[in-house]
């Protein structure tokens, strides 16, 4: 290796006592030509992170003398955009949890995997390098005192931007959130608790569910989806992430465009709703990224079905915004509901659909627990309705079926991976009728 390439190599401090650790991770790191530094306490790997400046830090749970997590938090308090990636053993998953949450990248469960070190380690590089990036804009910005920013977007962003900056009125900025998080509940068809990590991820990358225990991850696109019978899930190879709509709307109506979203295979269901989804996405923090994305502009009408008067059909027309209008129609006393909502803002999404819980039928249950869904389904998270009765709790609204319909689609139309220009008109219809129009957008419109 010559002298040039030996001084840009990037430097990982190991803090773990463990010697087969330190050699596994060597052979790994050295071999992908990191330089790799070791520390067997958290003392002495907090000096040796002051004096090497190290470009990322494995850190184990348990070590003598301060534990990780006090270590995890005195290195943050120097650099908070350190990249720490947590080893951890079977029974120390929530430890390494507590430590996402509490600003560690992403954690690894030994025995360590090549493929998983790498994987992780390449990611949360890519995202140091975007923190640094932008904080150097920010100060050439602040230095600056013009209005140049638009410039200097461009001359730092055109390489990389596949689309035409002067469309700016069809693009958006690029969005990510500020730090790793973690989301604990209970999957409403799996009906085990499960847990959802996030994590911010650089521009271009798009929003990506992951698996707990196994590498890869699955785009969140259209191409993807596995199932739309009672909720939307997508699959790739081995790896599935189930009821991911609700969520997904959550990003859609943020604006966030690059997040890895790690599972246990489904999505918690909350309160039944996107309220607390909305709450989580905001305690993290929602970032501004340097780079813009494209509208997708709706420029002829689409129909999936026929629009009767009691008929199930859905369309999408041009408009100046996106919308969505949706008629439920059943038995009375529920009757018909229509909503029509504009999401001109976050805020309007939190107010107007958010708290809309999902909803079911007694005279389905069995058919769902056959099926081997609705499994954690619960008073609290899921309105029951018998012969157009409700049973368990009040509506939060008038239309709040309608409202929770106008939920799963801004959900589901997120999997075009883009924001979307158009208006949508909906009545009696699924997630199946949502993918069928989602493909037959793609297929319209050939720049998707």
């Amino acid at each position: 290796m010559d002298n040039e390439n030996k001084i840009n190599m990037k430097k990982i401090l190991v803090i773990d006592d463990e010697k087969n650790i330190q050699v596994s991770l060597a052979s790994i790191l050295q071999d992908e030509g990191y330089k790799t530094f070791f520390a067997a306490s958290g003392e002495e790997g907090i000096e040796k992170f002051k004096n090497i400046k190290p470009d990322g830090i494995f850190l184990d749970i348990w070590l003598p003398g301060i534990d990780g997590l006090e270590t995890l938090q005195r290195i943050l308090a120097i650099d908070p955009n350190q990249i720490i990636i947590m080893i951890s053993g079977h029974g120390n998953i929530s430890t390494a949890v507590r430590a996402v949450k509490q600003g560690a990248y992403d954690f690894l469960e030994k025995p360590l995997s090549l493929e998983k070190v790498m994987l992780v380690l390449k990611r949360g590089l890519d995202f140091r390098q975007v923190l640094d990036e932008n904080v150097r804009l920010k100060t050439i910005l602040k230095e600056s005192k013009t209005d140049s920013k638009q410039k200097i977007m461009g001359e730092e962003a055109s390489s990389d931007i596949a689309f035409n900056l002067d469309e700016a009125a069809y693009s958006r900025k690029q969005k990510t959130v500020r730090a790793s998080n973690i989301f604990y509940g209970l999957g409403l068809h799996s009906g085990e608790k499960t847990g959802m990590v996030i994590k911010p991820l650089p521009t271009g990358k798009g929003i990506r569910f992951e698996n707990i225990s196994a590498t890869g991850y699955i785009p969140a696109k259209i191409e993807f989806v596995d199932t739309t019978s009672y909720a939307t899930s997508i699959r790739k190879d081995d790896l599935e992430a189930k009821t991911i709509e609700h969520f997904m709307a959550t990003l859609h109506a943020a604006g966030i465009t690059n997040l890895a979203v790690k599972i246990n295979k489904e999505v918690p269901i909350g309160d039944g709703s996107a309220a607390q989804l909305c709450e989580f996405i905001r305690n993290t923090g929602i970032v501004d990224q340097e780079e813009f994305i494209p509208e997708i502009v709706i420029t002829k009408t689409l129909m999936v079905g026929e629009e009767e008067e009691d008929g199930k059909f859905i369309k999408i027309e041009p408009a100046d915004r996106f919308s969505v209008t949706y008629t439920t129609i059943y038995p009375e006393p529920l009757g018909k509901m229509t909503y029509h909502f504009v999401m001109n803002s976050f805020e309007d999404f939190e107010r107007e659909i958010a708290p809309a819980r999902t909803y079911g039928f007694v005279d389905e249950l069995s058919k769902l627990s056959q099926m081997g869904l609705a499994e954690g389904g619960r008073i609290d998270n899921f309105i029951m309705i018998d012969h157009g009765k409700i049973l368990n709790t009040e509506l939060r609204f008038k239309e709040e079926l309608a409202r929770h319909k106008i939920l799963d689609i801004i959900g589901d139309f997120y999997l075009l991976g883009r924001p979307i220009r158009g208006k949508i008109t909906a009545q009696k219809t699924g997630h199946s009728e949502n993918a069928r129009m989602l493909n037959l957008i793609k297929q319209t419109f050939t720049d998707i």
